[in-house]
C-alpha cells in the first residue's frame, strides 16, 4: 500500500455524440491537458478527510462510518461506501482542479474516476480501467441520480482519443491520434444541464420522433467521424461536427450564445464547431487546423473564454 502520493486526472471533450450515450449509442471523446490533481496521505488513526481546494468543502468522518452525501464531495462519499470493506486505514484526500467546474468538461466524472484511481493504488484493489469507469458511472447515475450515460467515465478512465460503445457491455476503442487542432470556447453562461438532460430523457422514453431522428443523425455522424479521424480527414470531421450542431438546435439543447460562438469560430476559419455536453450553456469546441489563435480570439471577442489545449494520454 502507498502511504503518500499524487495523481492527475484529465478533463474530457466530446468530439461527436454528446447525449447519445443516454440511448447507449457510440460516442467519440478525448481527454485533454486541463487537469484535476489529487493528493493522498495515509493516516495512522481512523480519521478520514475529504477536502476540495476549489469549493473549500471538507468532509470528516471515522473509518467504517457512513460519510455525508449532502455536499459537493458526495461523489466520493458514495464511492467510499462501495469500497469501504476494502479500506482499512484512515486517510486524507484533497483535490485541486484546473478543469473549469460545471462547464461541460466532465469534472464530476473526473472527480469520481480520480477517487477510484487513488483508492485502487492506495489499497491495491486490482481494478482495471473498465471497472473504475463502471463503478464511477454507478455512483453518479444510480446512487446520486445524475442523468448521465457512460461516455465521461470511460473516456477519462482510459485517456486519449476513444470510440466508446456505451451500452451495458461498454467497450473502448483507442484511436491513435497525437494531435487534434481544436479550441474550447466557454460561453460563460449559467449552465442548465440537468433540466436539458431530464427533458431529453423524457422525450426518449416517449419516443418523441424529432428527438429519435436527431439522435440517429448524431449516431451516424459518430460512425462517420471515426473513419474521418482514422483517415486524418479534418474537412469531413468538421462537416460532421456542424451537422451535430444542427441537431443540438433541433433538440433545443443549445443557447443563442453557443450558436454565436460556433458562428464566429467558423467565420475565423474553423472547419466545424459544436456545443459540448448536455447543453444549456457551458462550452463548445471548434476544429481549426492552423487557425487556433484566430479562432480563440474570435471566441474572446464574442464574449467567451477560450483554451487551446493538447490531448492527454496516461503514460
Amino acid at each position: 500500500m502507498s502511504d503518500k502520493f499524487s495523481i492527475s486526472i484529465p478533463g474530457r471533450i466530446c468530439i461527436l455524440g454528446d447525449k447519445v450515450d443516454l440511448m447507449e449509442k457510440p460516442v467519440i471523446a478525448a481527454t485533454i491537458d486541463l487537469m484535476m490533481n489529487f493528493n493522498f496521505i495515509k493516516c495512522d488513526n481512523s480519521s478520514i478527510t475529504f477536502y476540495s481546494h476549489n469549493t473549500k468543502e471538507k468532509i470528516e468522518f471515522q473509518l467504517g462510518d457512513t460519510p455525508p452525501r449532502n455536499k459537493d464531495l458526495s461523489y466520493w462519499s458514495v464511492l467510499y461506501e462501495r469500497l469501504n470493506e476494502k479500506i482499512n486505514t484512515g486517510f486524507y484526500l484533497e483535490v485541486n482542479s484546473n478543469i473549469p467546474i460545471g462547464r461541460g468538461l466532465s469534472t464530476s466524472a473526473a472527480i469520481s474516476v480520480g477517487f477510484l484511481k487513488v483508492m485502487n493504488r492506495a489499497y491495491s484493489l486490482g481494478l482495471r480501467n473498465n471497472d473504475i469507469a463502471e463503478i464511477a458511472f454507478w455512483g453518479e447515475n444510480h446512487e446520486l441520480g445524475i442523468q448521465c450515460g457512460r461516455m465521461d467515465q470511460y473516456s477519462i478512465a482510459h485517456g486519449g482519443v476513444s470510440f466508446i460503445h456505451t451500452d451495458a457491455n461498454t467497450t473502448v476503442e483507442r484511436i491513435d491520434i497525437k494531435e487534434l487542432p481544436m479550441v474550447i470556447g466557454d460561453s460563460l453562461e449559467e449552465r442548465k444541464a440537468s433540466s436539458i438532460l431530464n427533458r431529453i430523457k423524457i422525450q426518449i422514453k416517449k419516443e418523441e420522433p424529432g428527438t429519435i431522428k436527431a439522435f440517429n443523425i448524431i449516431e451516424k455522424c459518430v460512425n462517420e467521424g471515426k473513419e474521418a479521424l482514422l483517415r486524418g480527414d479534418f474537412q469531413k470531421l468538421g462537416l460532421l461536427m456542424n451537422t451535430q450542431q444542427d441537431q443540438e438546435a433541433i433538440l433545443k439543447a443549445d443557447t443563442q450564445k453557443i450558436k454565436e460562438l460556433c458562428q464566429v469560430s467558423r467565420k475565423a476559419g474553423a472547419l466545424g464547431a459544436k456545443q459540448m455536453g448536455a447543453g444549456g450553456g457551458g462550452c463548445m469546441i471548434a476544429l481549426c487546423p492552423g487557425k487556433q489563435e484566430e479562432v480563440a480570439k474570435s471566441i474572446r471577442d464574442a464574449g467567451g473564454k477560450a483554451w487551446i489545449f493538447k490531448l492527454f494520454n496516461y503514460t
